[in-house]
């Protein structure tokens, strides 16, 4: 089988689940924005501002290690091993941070719940091996069930306590819900093994550790890049606007979690497939590339175009003030959702070294449009977060990263230059409030994207028709 029919058929497996979780987590977010304050979820998000951040150093490459390397069980079961010990530190680090945090926001109420968030740590440790060996096999299917069970009871459990009164305690024991049923599920499936033999332990570090460094060092500056608007915001706006300004960031999230579990999720392992195989990386990453693009513009378009009444009708009158912010994180989908896979692609080709140095450049970058966006108003926070990231990060990308490093360049120019100009197009649109820029920018977006995938557009029509036909002449 080719490897697009491959990745198609792995994609529309996974992809049905991946879509429906983020549908069941979208749709009980208008339920619980009714049962909880923007200030409920303000107070969880100033713990896992830090929280997140330590996330990190959870996985640091450990999966991708799994996924990469032609190892065997031994390996397996010692990276599971390391995976737990790591979650029991990780543990210890956060409740050592726990009152340094309540010092930082001056506020004492975040000790007991940052304290219940710590051994989290621990609860999804268990998890990160056994899910990576899923994708590996390529076993979409079993990866994509447990991933929406677990957010259907995770999800049922927020409801349930919020609806019951415990307000922003309901966010923090859903995540202990998701953590424990993906352990039962997933052990069910891959069964309950370590090895905690100090050889074996300290031999499989020492195979993944330049991966693990690697990764870890992009992935702790990056998220600063992408998380220090939620640290600005709460020490400097309050609670209050954190909350409204994380429901604003997450309608950038979003399509960022599906493309990111769903395309990474797939597209690695199926690349590394595929490379073993002999295959061209760089025909069928553009490829990808250009699906998701097409895929981004209706959320993108309602975003940017109708945002007021987007927010009316799905969070109601107390969330109004989203509104001001959600059209520069609906410019930034069309972006962030491309680039979101460049860092598998990056550690598929060994370069996980370029991504780590291009990340903190980017990171400096983009913390600095931040600051100065918080000098000026909240929704200046979003404003120059998208120009920071239009004009210098996204150059840095494109050229240094998969031009340069990547040697990815016979659809460089034709692929990436409209979508620069026309992203600095609309934002000047958008940020001197000139409604006729803005709408001929995404237009002209619109025309490019159907243009770069016409023959991808037609293949796949094609495909659907031919396989609907077969279907209706076999049951005739």
């Amino acid at each position: 089988m080719s490897f697009k029919k491959n990745f198609f058929r792995n994609i529309f497996v996974y992809g049905s689940y991946s879509f429906s979780t983020q549908l069941v987590s979208f749709l009980a977010s208008l339920i619980t924005s009714r049962l909880l304050l923007p200030s409920d979820f303000g107070l969880i998000g100033l713990i896992t501002v830090f929280s997140n951040f330590i996330i990190i150093f959870s996985d640091s490459g450990i999966s991708y290690a799994v996924i990469r390397s032609q190892y065997k069980s031994t390996y397996h079961r010692a990276l599971n091993s390391i995976s737990v010990i790591i979650g029991i530190l990780l543990c210890f680090v956060f409740v050592l941070l726990v009152y340094p945090i309540s010092y930082f926001y001056k506020d004492a109420t975040l000790v007991l719940p940052s304290f219940v968030i710590a051994f989290l740590f621990i609860a999804r440790s268990f998890n990160t091996i056994p899910v990576a060996l899923l994708q590996k096999e390529l076993k979409f299917s079993a990866a994509g069930k447990i991933l929406l069970t677990a957010t259907v009871a995770s999800t049922i459990s927020t409801i349930i306590l919020a609806y019951a009164g415990f307000g922003y305690w309901s966010l923090i024991w859903s995540q202990y819900v998701n953590s424990i049923v993906t352990t039962i599920i997933v052990y069910r499936k891959k069964g309950s093994w370590f090895s905690f033999r100090k050889p074996v332990l300290i031999k499989s570090f020492q195979l993944t550790k330049i991966l693990i460094g690697s990764v870890t060092g992009f992935n702790s500056v990056n998220y600063w890049a992408r998380n220090s608007d939620n640290l600005i915001v709460g020490k400097f706006y309050g609670s209050g606007d954190l909350g409204i300004y994380s429901r604003a960031y997450l309608m950038l999230m979003m399509p960022l979690n599906i493309v990111s579990s769903l395309f990474s999720s797939v597209l690695y392992p199926s690349l590394v497939k595929h490379k073993h195989e002999g295959g061209n990386v760089e025909n069928e990453y553009y490829f990808i590339l250009k699906i998701i693009s097409l895929l981004n513009i209706l959320l993108a378009f309602v975003l940017i175009v109708f945002p007021g009444l987007f927010v009316k009708i799905l969070w109601g009158e107390n969330w109004m003030p989203v509104a001001n912010l959600l059209p520069y994180f609906g410019l930034l989908v069309m972006t962030q959702t491309l680039m979101s896979t460049l860092g598998p692609l990056m550690v598929l080709e060994k370069k996980e070294k370029a991504l780590m140095y291009a990340g903190w450049v980017s990171a400096a970058i983009m913390i600095g449009g931040i600051i100065y966006g918080a000098t000026v108003s909240l929704t200046a926070i979003a404003a120059f977060y998208a120009l920071v990231y239009i004009l210098l990060v996204l150059p840095i990308y494109i050229f240094f990263m998969i031009g340069y490093k990547l040697r990815f360049t016979s659809h460089l120019l034709s692929f990436w230059l409209p979508k620069l100009f026309l992203s600095f197009l609309i934002w000047i649109g958008l940020y001197f409030s000139f409604p006729k820029i803005v709408v001929t920018g995404f237009i002209l977006w619109i025309l490019v994207v159907f243009w770069d995938t016409r023959k991808e557009v037609f293949n796949i029509t094609g495909f659907i028709l031919a396989k609907s036909t077969q279907k209706f002449s076999r049951n005739a």
